[in-house]
This record gives C-alpha cells, sequence and structure tokens, in this order.
C-alpha cells in the first residue's frame, strides 16, 4: 500500500497536489472577499450622476431667478392684483 517513491512529504504526509488545491481554494477565497467588499464602480457613477443632475438644476433655477429680476428691474414685468374670481 505504499508509494513506489520514498521522498518525503512536505506537510504531515499530504501530497503535493494536495497542498496545491487548498492554496488555489484560499486565492480564491480571498479573491471573492475582495470583490465582495470593494466599492462598486456603479455606485460612484450614480453620485457622480445625481451631483450632475443637482448641479443642473440648480443653474436653471439660477437662471430663471436671474430672468425674473431683469424682468422687475427693467419695469417689463408689472405686478397688479387680478379680479377675484366669482364664486
Amino acid at each position: 500500500m505504499d508509494d513506489d517513491n520514498d521522498e518525503k512529504r512536505p506537510i504531515f504526509g499530504t501530497a503535493w497536489g494536495d497542498l496545491g488545491v487548498v492554496v488555489i481554494a484560499g486565492l480564491i477565497t480571498i479573491a471573492l472577499l475582495l470583490i465582495l467588499f470593494s466599492p462598486s464602480p456603479f455606485e460612484r457613477l450614480e453620485r457622480a450622476q445625481a451631483q450632475q443632475e443637482k448641479d443642473k438644476a440648480r443653474q436653471a433655477e439660477l437662471d430663471r431667478q436671474k430672468k425674473i429680476d431683469e424682468a422687475v428691474a427693467s419695469g417689463v414685468v408689472s405686478v397688479g392684483i387680478a379680479p377675484a374670481k366669482p364664486k
């Protein structure tokens, strides 16, 4: 039942192939854990897009307010009270 080769086994009588399987399984486990706990690039993209949306909305509001202020200052827009609607 003993193998024909009498070379000394590396660790507790295990074969090199068995140690290779353990090492590869460990590397795959570490790689999966790194993938699992690393930040998502899509999350970063979504945050950047949300910031751009906020900036565009803020700029549009500032432009709108600026046009209103210019119109009121030039007298183009008159402020008046509309007559009440009959009930």
